[in-house]
């Protein structure tokens, strides 16, 4: 019979997509749906991108889908009562995902409709047009789309429960590789718009950052 790293059989594993280890699995799925086809079809425009970039995003995806991997087949829970424990964490974290991610596809809607007004006008005057996002969150912060990301993988890491190395990682790296870069696009509205425009918002966490 074949067995897991601690001897568990793999065929006392229930797994569908409806438990617990498969919605820990299908909320990922779910946001890579939206960010990799979804998105991209959705915009009116989009900067091209550098080719290290590519590279990079795909060796991370390869390296967190095989520690994902690793936590559902063997070093995570692996029975269904052993993620039973985390019920209340399961619903909690699916709630807190849920919020993230609507919130997320939300605050990307406002920046399409910027982007589609900026077209018309670059046609039209063949200059490019900037402009202050406003609506939701944007009235506190210039980044509230990697804020309410960051919400998302933070419920993603709570279903997971809160020992699941992989997704502590993956959100400790999405705050890590998208908190300059808000601070660095903070820093750029103020230098185009002025501080007084720009005064009393944060760059990307409401209130403190």
């Amino acid at each position: 019979m074949a067995e897991l790293s601690d001897g568990v059989a793999i065929r006392t594993i229930t797994f569908s997509l409806l438990s617990s280890p498969g919605l820990f699995f299908t909320f990922l799925t779910i946001h890579y749906i939206y960010r990799s086809y979804l998105f991209p079809y959705l915009q009116p425009s989009m900067s091209p991108a550098h080719i290290g970039v590519a590279i990079f995003a795909l060796s991370f995806q390869i390296t967190n889908g095989i520690a994902i991997g690793g936590w559902l087949g063997s070093y995570g829970p692996t029975t269904s009562s052993n993620w039973a424990k985390h019920d209340l964490s399961v619903y909690l974290g699916t709630a807190i995902w849920a919020l993230g991610l609507g919130l997320n596809v939300w605050h990307d809607d406002i920046l399409r409709s910027i982007r589609r007004r900026r077209g018309v006008v670059e046609k039209g005057s063949g200059e490019k047009v900037y402009e202050i996002p406003t609506g939701g969150l944007f009235e506190y912060v210039f980044f509230p789309h990697y804020f309410t990301e960051w919400v998302e993988w933070a419920g993603w890491w709570i279903v997971g429960g809160v020992a699941c190395p992989p997704a502590r990682i993956f959100l400790v790296n999405e705050i890590a590789t998208m908190l300059p870069r808000a601070l660095q696009g903070k820093r750029w509205y103020v230098s185009r718009f002025g501080e007084k425009k720009c005064e009393g918002k944060k760059a990307v966490v409401p209130g403190l950052i």
